[in-house]
């Protein structure tokens, strides 16, 4: 079954991107790539820790793809939206669908110190 989530998921993407628009399925690619290479050679080898907010005896663990999430909702609350070029809400896409494909621990948000 795993096999078959590594090849369906990113295909059904980047098929969808490709009926929105060929700059939009560029943007998810370059995104995808630029956030895949930044995570081996910074977060992998120690130069940036993850982003936590301590709150009590919460934490939240800020993803990136919570936060590329935050930054095309709010493009969207503030009607900027059709003003955003596609490449760039695909880049943003490529961040969101980097974490979610590759963390398994993508869910977790809100943890117990």
């Amino acid at each position: 079954m795993a096999k078959v989530k590594k090849f369906i998921f990113p295909g059904t993407t980047l098929l969808i991107s490709l009926y929105i628009s060929v700059l939009f399925t560029f943007g998810i690619i370059f995104g995808y790539i630029t956030t895949l290479l930044f995570h081996k050679k910074i977060v992998e080898k120690g130069k940036l820790k993850p982003i936590f907010l301590k709150i009590g005896r919460w934490k939240i663990h800020l993803h990136h793809w919570l936060m590329g999430v935050s930054v095309i909702s709010a493009f969207w609350l503030m009607g900027w939206f059709p003003l955003i070029p596609k490449f760039c809400l695909g880049a943003l896409g490529g961040l969101v669908f980097h974490d979610i494909y590759s963390d398994r621990e993508w869910y977790k948000i809100i943890v117990r110190k």
